[in-house]
C-alpha cells in the first residue's frame, strides 16, 4: 500500500473509508457484506471492499445491483473492447496508443461518473482485477478520491480573492456536457449543484468531466463568460487535485472502491508505461461501473 505518511501525494485512503470490508465469503453470505457496505456508505459516502472475486463479472454486477441499478455503458454501442466483457462494466486497461484517456499511462484528474447525464448516478464502483506494474509512490497508478466539499474549502484557501466569484460562476452557470453514443437526456445543471441532503454550505454535488475544457467553447456561454468560467474552473480543478485535498490508495487485486458519485470525484495517479522487462502493455485492469 502507498505510504502517504508525509502526504506528498495525498491523504491515506483509510482516512476516508476506514478498514476494508472483507468479501471473501460473498458468494455464500452476500447479505453480511452488503450490510457492511451499506452502513459504511451511509456513514462515510465511500467504502473499500477486499477479497472480492475477480473471476465473475456477473457476480460483481449482481452485487452492485443491491445498491441501485447498474447502468448500461453508453460506450457499449461502440466497437471498443473495453465494453465487451459485460454491458454494465467498463474495463479500464492500458493500450499503447489508445484513443481513450483512460487507456494511457498519464494521470486521471478527479472527475465524475456520467457527468453528462441529467439523472445523476448514485455511486461509482471500481474493482481491481489484475495487477499493474510496480512503480514508485505517486507513479504506480494509485486510485484517488476527492470529496467535492473539501475541494470547495481548499479553493477558498488557495484563492481567497476570487473564491466567492468563482463559486458563483460554478454554481450558477448551467452547462451541457456531451458524450458519444448517448441518447439519454443531458443535464443542464451547473458544474457544482445543491444536494437535497447537504450537511453544510460546502456540501455540493459536482459533475466534472475530463473533456469539459474542450467542450466549454461550444456551450454557448459567450466569449467573455467562457473566459471567466474557464479561469474559475482551472482554479477549482487545482484545489480539487491538490494533495492536501485528495485521498490516495493503491488498489490491490480483489479490492473494490465504491464512492458517492455526487459527493466524490475519482481518478488515478500516473502509472508505469514500461514494464520491468521492457514490456509496453501494462497488465493493470480495473472494472468500473456506475449505479443509479
Amino acid at each position: 500500500m502507498l505510504d502517504t505518511s508525509d502526504r506528498t501525494h495525498g491523504k491515506p485512503g483509510t482516512d476516508l473509508f476506514g478498514d476494508p470490508i472483507c468479501a471473501r465469503e460473498v458468494r455464500a453470505n452476500p447479505t453480511d457484506v452488503l450490510d457492511q457496505v451499506t452502513d459504511r456508505l451511509a456513514l462515510r459516502h465511500a467504502a473499500l471492499v477486499k477479497h472480492f472475486p475477480v473471476d465473475d463479472p456477473h457476480l460483481y454486477v449482481d452485487f452492485l445491483a443491491h445498491l441501485g441499478t447498474p447502468l448500461d455503458n453508453y460506450g457499449a454501442r461502440s466497437d471498443s473492447p473495453a465494453y465487451a466483457l459485460h454491458p454494465q462494466i467498463n474495463v479500464v486497461r492500458c493500450q499503447p496508443g489508445g484513443s481513450r484517456v483512460q487507456e494511457q499511462g498519464g494521470p486521471l484528474t478527479a472527475h465524475s461518473g456520467r457527468a453528462f447525464a441529467k439523472h445523476r448516478p448514485a455511486y461509482t464502483a471500481m474493482l481491481m482485477t489484475k495487477d499493474g506494474w510496480p512503480g514508485a509512490p505517486g507513479q504506480a497508478g494509485e486510485s484517488i478520491a476527492v470529496r467535492w466539499s473539501d475541494a470547495v474549502a481548499r479553493h477558498r484557501q488557495l484563492f481567497p480573492d476570487t473564491a466567492s466569484d468563482d463559486l458563483e460562476l460554478l454554481t450558477g452557470t448551467p452547462i451541457t456536457i456531451t458524450a458519444q453514443h448517448v441518447d439519454s437526456e443531458l443535464s443542464t445543471l451547473p458544474l457544482l449543484y445543491p444536494l437535497p441532503d447537504a450537511t453544510g454550505d460546502d456540501d455540493l454535488g459536482a459533475r466534472f468531466s475530463l473533456v469539459i475544457r474542450d467542450q466549454l467553447p461550444g456551450m454557448g456561454l459567450g466569449e467573455e463568460l467562457t473566459k471567466g468560467y474557464l479561469a474559475a474552473l482551472e482554479r477549482f480543478a487545482q484545489a480539487a487535485n491538490d494533495p492536501a485535498t485528495r485521498y490516495v490508495h493503491q488498489l490491490q487485486v480483489g479490492q473494490m472502491l465504491i464512492v458517492d458519485n455526487n459527493r466524490f470525484g475519482h481518478g488515478r495517479l500516473t502509472m508505469p508505461t514500461t514494464g520491468p522487462e521492457g514490456e509496453v502493455t501494462n497488465p493493470r485492469e480495473l472494472w468500473s461501473a456506475v449505479i443509479e
